[in-house]
This record gives C-alpha cells, sequence and structure tokens, in this order.
C-alpha cells in the first residue's frame, strides 16, 4: 500500500530594505527600485544615511504684508526683509528697523559687492549699507549715488578732447576736463540741452565760480579765465545731462550675475521687461556703474534671458527657450590689446529653457534652474568649453510638473541639499545621495507655505504669502518636530513588491521595521495590497527621560541604539504587496533604518 506524503511547507524568505533612496514618482509602484519609495513625504536621509522625519518650522516674526525676499546682510549679522511694500532690517535679537517704504510689491533678488547690499525689485535698483556714521544700515536708490563717469578729457575751451569713460546709465551727471589757455573764459562740453541742475567747475582741484551757463548749447562760462594748462588738463566741469529711459534700463532689471573670468569682478544686470533679451555689465568692482555701451543682445525678445548659472570661468545665460533659438550662451573673458576687458559671447547647449530666475542655483558644481519639465543640470568640461543641459528630475517630473505657477518657484541650496519651493510643498534634492542614473535623489515635503527663501546664520529660513517670517528647527531644539503647533505627518511606502514571483499568491507573515528610538517617538505600519491599506500595528519607541516623562506609556529602554520590532500581523493570498510606516504624532521624531519582510509562497494565482 502507497503512503501518504505529507506536503512539505513552503520555506519563509524574506525581503529587506537597508538603503534608502529618494522618491520615485515616475515609474510604475511595481518596477520602483527596492531603495526608493513611489509614495514619500516629510522624510530625509541624515548623514548616517538613514531615513528620517524633516524638522519642523517655527513662525519668527508676522509682518502685516507679504514677504517677498529675504536676504543675509553683508556682515552676516541679521537679515533684511522684503515685506509690502517695505525693507526692513532685522536684528538677530529680533529687532526690526524700517528702511524705507517705497519698494515695489513684487518678488525681489539680490547681489552682494565690496560690503553692500544689492536689491533688484523691478522699480528701483537699491543699496543697503552702512550709514556714514558706519553704525545703521540704510536703504539708497543706486542712482543717488552713482559713480560720475569723466565722459571727455583733455579738450580745448571750444570742445573736443577724447572720449575716455561712457555715459552711466544710472545718473545724469558727467564730468569733461579741458586744457585751459590763460584766456579762455568760455568752455563748450560734450552734451546740449543740459538739465537744470547747478553746474559746477574747478581749477587744479579748487571750486571756481560759474558765471552764466546756455544750457541749450553747452557753454559754460567762468567768472575768470584759468591759467595755462600747458598741454594738461586743469579744468574739470561737472554737468548733467538727462537721457530719457537710461536710468530705468537698470532701475527694472530683475535678477543678476557675477562674473569677470577667473574672478566676479563685474555684475550682470538682467530681467527689464522692456528688455528681456538684453542684459548690462558694470564697471569693475564698481556696481553703481553702468556704462550705456555695456550692453548685450542675446537671440530674439521672443525668448527673455531668467537668469545666470558659473561654471569652471564661463558665466551660462539661460534664456526662457523656444522661438527656435537657442536655450543658452556662453559668456568667456578676454583681455584686449589696449588692456579693458570683453566678454564675448557664443550659442551654448540646447535644452529646456528656464522658467524661473529664483530657481538659479548650484549644488556641489552642479548648475541648476526650473524648466517647465523639471529641473535641469548644466554639465560640462572646463578643456573643451563644451556644455549639456539635461534633467536631473526625472523621479519627481510627474508630481512637480502639475504644481501650477511655476515661474514663482523659487530655491536654495543649503547643507549639500537643493530646496525648491512651490504652492506649500518642498521638493529636495540630495546632493550627497546619487540614484542609478546618477541623479540626485530627490525628496517631497508638504505643509512648507515659503515663497521665498534664505540661509541665514546656518539656518533655513523662508518668508509666506501672509507675512510669516519662519525658520526650520534644528532636530536638538525642544519642539523641532512642530510646524509651528501642528504635528508632521511622515511616512516611506515601499515599492509594490511581487516578491520573487508574480504568478503566485504570497503570505506575508511578519513585517520588522528597524527604527531610531527617541525621548518620544513611534510608528505606524500599514499593509497595503489590491483590497487596500490596513493597520498593522501602531506602536511608540520611547527612550527612558525625564524631561519627558509620561506614566502613561513609561519605558525603561536607556540605550539610544537601533530597535527592530514585529508586527506580528499575517496577510494572506496576496499576490503584490506593500508596506507604509510613518509618523505624524504630534512633536515625535521619527528614524528608520531598515524593513524586513517575511513571507512564504502559496497557491498559483488562477
Amino acid at each position: 500500500m502507497r503512503s501518504y506524503e505529507f506536503p512539505y511547507p513552503e520555506a519563509e524568505q524574506q525581503t529587506v530594505v537597508s538603503r534608502f533612496g529618494g522618491i520615485d514618482c515616475r515609474t510604475h509602484p511595481t518596477k520602483v527600485s527596492l531603495s526608493r519609495s513611489p509614495d514619500m513625504q516629510n522624510m530625509i536621509c541624515d548623514q548616517n544615511d538613514f531615513l528620517v522625519k524633516r524638522t519642523g518650522w517655527r513662525t519668527q516674526a508676522q509682518f502685516n504684508a507679504p514677504i517677498y525676499g529675504l536676504f543675509a546682510m553683508p556682515d552676516g549679522v541679521g537679515c533684511a526683509v522684503h515685506a509690502g511694500a517695505k525693507l526692513y532690517f532685522r536684528a538677530p535679537d529680533g529687532t526690526q528697523t524700517e528702511l524705507c517704504a517705497d519698494m515695489n510689491e513684487a518678488f525681489s533678488q539680490s547681489f552682494t559687492m565690496k560690503g553692500v547690499l544689492y536689491l533688484m525689485d523691478g522699480k528701483t535698483y537699491r543699496a543697503v549699507r552702512k550709514s556714514s556714521k558706519n553704525t545703521a544700515w540704510e536703504a539708497v536708490s543706486v542712482s543717488g549715488t552713482a559713480y560720475v563717469p569723466t565722459t571727455t578729457i583733455s579738450a580745448a575751451p571750444t570742445g573736443g578732447g577724447t572720449s575716455y569713460e561712457a555715459v552711466n546709465l544710472l545718473t545724469p551727471k558727467r564730468i569733461n576736463t579741458f586744457i585751459g589757455d590763460g584766456t579762455a573764459t568760455q568752455f563748450k562740453v560734450d552734451a546740449t540741452d543740459l538739465d537744470a541742475t547747478a553746474v559746477t567747475a574747478e581749477v587744479n582741484g579748487s571750486a571756481v565760480t560759474v558765471s552764466a551757463v546756455n544750457r541749450s548749447t553747452g557753454l559754460v562760462t567762468l567768472a575768470a579765465a584759468p591759467a595755462n594748462g600747458n598741454g594738461l588738463a586743469n579744468v574739470s566741469i561737472a554737468f548733467a545731462k538727462t537721457v530719457s529711459g537710461h536710468a530705468d534700463k537698470i532701475n527694472k532689471c530683475r535678477f543678476a550675475g557675477l562674473y569677470g573670468g577667473k574672478n566676479d569682478t563685474r555684475v550682470f544686470l538682467s530681467g527689464n521687461p522692456d528688455e528681456p533679451d538684453c542684459d548690462w555689465q558694470s564697471g569693475l568692482y564698481d556696481p553703481t556703474y553702468f556704462p550705456d555701451t555695456g550692453y548685450t543682445r542675446m537671440g530674439t525678445d521672443a525668448s527673455a534671458i531668467v537668469g545666470y548659472l558659473k561654471q569652471y570661468e564661463s558665466q551660462v545665460v539661460v534664456k526662457s527657450g523656444g522661438a527656435q533659438e537657442a536655450t543658452s550662451y556662453l559668456r568667456t573673458y578676454m583681455m584686449a590689446d589696449d588692456g579693458s576687458a570683453l566678454y564675448p559671447l557664443k550659442q551654448g547647449a540646447q535644452g529646456e529653457g528656464a522658467i524661473s530666475s529664483r530657481c538659479f542655483a548650484v549644488l556641489n558644481d552642479l548648475p541648476l534652474y526650473l524648466s517647465a519639465r523639471g529641473v535641469q543640470g548644466v554639465y560640462g568640461t572646463a578643456v573643451a568649453e563644451q556644455r549639456t543641459i539635461r534633467s536631473v528630475s526625472d523621479a519627481i517630473v510627474p508630481k512637480l510638473s502639475q504644481e501650477a505657477d511655476l515661474q514663482n518657484a523659487c530655491a536654495v541650496v543649503f547643507e549639500g541639499k537643493y530646496y525648491l519651493a512651490v504652492n506649500g510643498h518642498i521638493y529636495v534634492a540630495d546632493g550627497s545621495l546619487t540614484e542609478e542614473n546618477g541623479d540626485p535623489a530627490w525628496f517631497f515635503w508638504v505643509n512648507v507655505p515659503a515663497q521665498c527663501l534664505a540661509v541665514l546664520n546656518g539656518q533655513l529660513w523662508f518668508g509666506t504669502a501672509d507675512g510669516r517670517l519662519c525658520r526650520f528647527a534644528k532636530s536638538e531644539e525642544e519642539h523641532a518636530y512642530l510646524d509651528d503647533t501642528a504635528a508632521i505627518a511622515a511616512y516611506w511606502r515601499t515599492p509594490t513588491l511581487p516578491l520573487s514571483d508574480w504568478s503566485r499568491f504570497k503570505t506575508v507573515r511578519d513585517v520588522i521595521p528597524t527604527l531610531m528610538p527617541h525621548s518620544r517617538s513611534g510608528a505606524t505600519v500599514q499593509y497595503e495590497n489590491e483590497n487596500g491599506a490596513q493597520l498593522a500595528l501602531s506602536r511608540n519607541m520611547d527612550l527612558f527621560s525625564f524631561r519627558t516623562l509620561d506614566f502613561s506609556r513609561f519605558s525603561f529602554r536607556c540605550i539610544p541604539g537601533a530597535v527592530t520590532y514585529r508586527t506580528r500581523w499575517k496577510q494572506h493570498r496576496s499576490p503584490l504587496f506593500a508596506v507604509r510606516i510613518g509618523n505624524d504624532r504630534p512633536d515625535e521624531p521619527f528614524g528608520l533604518l531598515a524593513l524586513t519582510i517575511r513571507w512564504t509562497q502559496g497557491q498559483t494565482v488562477i
């Protein structure tokens, strides 16, 4: 008689996730790499390469208007806040001083040179500098303090001379120098139809009296004839000649790029809506001097210049694209035979055009900018000056491209990460964590209402549309895991897993997360399959601490090491399976070190 053979039980198998990458919204959830997640929010990889809940933010000040700009001061002490039509200096102790009340109510940008903060709001090009007593900050229009060029030198009293410096777009003031002949009292300057402002003169550096001015002809009469200069210019006449529209060419600019070849010796301004394809270069280390001859037009006005990036010894000028022209232009530096600086342009790489001037940044030597189809990176070599533009955000493009008003997005680089803020969301690119295709790993945050970002005193700050000035907390701060008073809902989800065999049912016998304990922490584990989500376990993971002692959740755990626990919850007959683990409790940190899924195979799917 044939004996009955009992079937052998299926061997228990396990799947372990111990390395964590970023979010992947592009790939189907069943095809996502095991280290990445198709659905994750408010998580980030810490310096030890495991997932942690992001810290929260706190409101530090409330303004009665939207915050359009937030800028570090040149000396690193305090910041400037552009709120509504006002500009404030905020000291480290929180005291605020109003600097001006006629700012443009639109997003502003800045740059710093020689200890002065320069602001561009599309209305007035402004300098924030220390006052004459060098004690307090003041905001002044650059037009009022701009460099006055000497446009003509060594002219005869009847005119002529040698052209020297170009007219400054920011000021109508000019200076001419003359060689006195000992008898002439009338001197012809190099302009007609002079302004009604005072005309002044000096002879050998000392002021002399101007007896008459014919403003229509530009003839200036001195009270006495200067001495003979014997071939040297000894007469200097200062006057003003306004050219309509000159100052607005600079005042209407919205952003800047510093460049000078090997050094950042000059400022290039652009963003003027009246001349979108044009930029203007400053004088050497002088952002108050923009020669009327120092402009460059790139392509056509159908495609606007959106921003600047520096790579190696070149400046990359990125336009909005389209219009069948180049997306970028490459500016280089060379010295002319006469010693003057030249900045020749050539057509750069073709790629997606930029959409926001406030999203240009450099992450670990990789220049980045935002396009309508995600974040683009500019790759190149220093030897051949070749550039390639390609997307570095494929993993988040399906989510990011659906955001409204991407032109209002802003970005900043902080502690090796690129933070892109739009519509209450933050997209974070981690420059130290690289995916298989070479792109940085991306993370997605919610409930961060930032419309401008800044790094101030080593911390990340932001301003909101309702006038709040906020700062992200450091992990060691008290109540660091609250957004003001709101809990932070953070979670990570595995890919949808076939668990080695697409054709068979599986029985999930256990899910074992390995977590980092804190004085107050916990985790919620959910199983997900074709029938939906099911809560498997919600558990505290506390360390004993007198500071957070609560007898309702008392813990004897004292060692701050990794802690592993089992859900002890089975899931039967699942062809596909996923786990979601997170923490949405107020003021609780959360850290995920690893996740183990133990399972056995069952029958073939019918």
